[in-house]
């Protein structure tokens, strides 16, 4: 059962949330059907959202540990595209530092042929490490393509997937390998992927708080439903279910969502273990963040469209709801965008949506709210703040440009991360969020002049500033505010921390989302 949070607690979270749904199919408080109806449609959406967080929090039970008895042969696969070579490094020589008896670490450096001018000094690797560099010279499929090009040369039953950055611990197979070994329908085994620059700035920070919310309670309750999905690293995978599915999905940019859900289409199985075993980096400027969180929404609403989990017949329904969870927080673009906008237009127009008072609708939204809140924060056990809500808010136009994406067929490049601080000024990517706090300071104003302050002014103004105040954090960040200093301090900061200076005093402090074991501190 879940340790932080009571059923009885999450079913009377479900009961105040159809009560809050019960005011808005009341119709009695229909005013400009025009404003109620995307109003009504956002408020679905919050709770259909609601519901599946509980659904999925519901239990959680541990996972008994199964250590490897055979030990069968790994290859390591770690996919490089033009990253710096002291990051490559390091993930290199935490791979080769795995404690176990059977793996072959190989570079799948796709450097070449997306023309990254280091793709020599990365085959160059080979001269220095026991490794096996496999350098494509044929384009195609971005990081899917590398993957299923390297599984043509190599021959392992399984292999185990890091990103460029993404070091392994040496525990790492130990801790993983066991599952699949004792369940040969277990498709794969997914570990967190931890940021241990979280500390770098407030964009690492809110970046780092998202995960902690993905990768602790959402995942451990999916495994319930046997309904985890690859997450692209931090993977020990099969070789056998990937060949099942004819290869890693190069059709779409979040191939590893599309995979599992191929994957469990076709009876396999899948599992999280909840135990910090590799250290990765968080995106440290809007622009790189950027790029990920459009991948990420861009592929998850293609699996939604295109591919629609309802729809698929081998999943299970507890399996298919999941899918449909995960893939429809993207919508929440859409949905911010109305909650942002309609108040604008009601203060601008005088026109109103809803025909009643705030103390009454209070009395229905305000229990719904704070207990969803209240579970949020105790599921994660308050290791979410402020800053993972507004971040999230603030990326709206992200999501809601992937949707639309989406639904026009846009083709998009697949687009790596940035491994590298890239300093500049990135208030493009703000634009919309500058233009609203503009627009918002514009139709109070208008408004006041227009009505004074009366009740619809007050609590319509309220609603704007609350929407201002969670989307003000891109600017924060869009711009290049911080000192020279300050960042000489982080990455020091983040240099001891891969030279295991801080070890187990870190891991304890920064993982307490996880179930971290006492023979994993002890190791770190």
């Amino acid at each position: 059962e879940n340790p932080g949070v009571s059923r009885w607690l999450i079913a009377l979270s479900g009961a105040l949330t159809l009560v809050y749904l019960g005011w808005w199919l009341d119709f009695r408080h229909l005013g400009a059907w025009f404003l109620y109806v995307p109003l009504f449609i956002g408020e679905l959406y919050h709770v259909w959202q609601s519901f599946g967080y509980l659904h999925t929090i519901w239990e959680q039970k541990k996972i008994p540990e199964i250590r490897p008895k055979f030990f069968p042969m790994v290859d390591i696969f770690i996919t490089v595209c033009g990253e710096p070579l002291d990051v490559v490094t390091r993930t290199l020589e935490g791979a080769l530092g795995i404690d176990y008896p059977n793996f072959k670490v190989h570079i799948l450096n796709d450097g070449l042929v997306a023309r990254k001018k280091n793709w020599e000094e990365i085959a160059d690797l080979s001269k220095r490490y026991p490794i096996n560099v496999i350098t494509r010279t044929t384009p195609g499929g971005a990081k899917a393509g590398n993957v299923n090009h390297a599984l043509r040369v190599t021959n392992a039953p399984l292999f185990a997937l890091f990103d460029a950055d993404h070091v392994p611990l040496p525990q790492f197979l130990n801790k993983t390998v066991g599952y699949l070994e004792a369940d040969p329908k277990m498709a794969f085994v997914q570990t967190p992927q931890y940021y241990a620059n979280k500390d770098r700035n407030f964009l690492t920070q809110a970046a780092w708080e998202q995960q902690e919310l993905f990768f602790g309670p959402i995942c451990q309750g999916k495994n319930r439903h046997n309904a985890t999905f690859w997450c692209g690293t931090n993977a020990v995978i099969r070789r056998a279910a990937v060949e099942d599915i004819g290869g890693v999905p190069e059709d779409n940019i979040a191939e590893d969502f599309m995979a599992s859900l191929l994957m469990h289409e076709r009876g396999w199985n899948s599992l999280f273990v909840p135990e910090v075993l590799s250290h990765g980096l968080a995106p440290t400027d809007l622009k790189s963040y950027y790029d990920q969180q459009f991948r990420w929404s861009r592929g998850s609403q293609e699996v939604l469209f295109k591919f629609n989990p309802l729809f698929r017949r081998g999943l299970t329904f507890a399996q298919k709801m999941q899918y449909l969870y995960s893939a429809g927080y993207y919508l929440n673009g859409f949905i911010v965008a109305i909650d942002a906008i309609i108040p604008l237009i009601v203060l601008s127009t005088g026109i109103l949506p809803v025909v009643d008072t705030t103390s009454n609708y209070s009395i229905f939204f305000l229990p719904f709210i704070i207990l969803t809140l209240y579970i949020l924060m105790r599921s994660t056990r308050f290791t979410i703040t402020f800053r993972a809500i507004q971040l999230t808010m603030s990326s709206f136009f992200i999501f809601l440009t992937a949707t639309i994406s989406v639904i026009l067929g846009t083709k998009n490049a697949f687009k790596v991360t940035s491994k590298v601080e890239q300093e500049g000024n990135y208030l493009i990517y703000a634009l919309p969020n500058i233009l609203y706090i503009w627009l918002a300071v514009l139709v109070i104003t208008l408004a006041v002049v227009r009505e004074g302050v009366t009740a619809s002014v007050v609590t319509n103004s309220a609603w704007v500033v609350f929407n201002a105040v969670f989307l003000s954090s891109f600017i924060r960040v869009a711009y290049p505010w911080r000192r020279a200093w300050r960042n000489a301090v982080s990455k020091a900061r983040e240099a001891l921390w891969f030279r295991g200076v801080r070890g187990a005093q870190v891991v304890e402090e920064k993982a307490l989302v996880y179930e971290i074991r006492d023979d994993h501190k002890a190791s770190t």
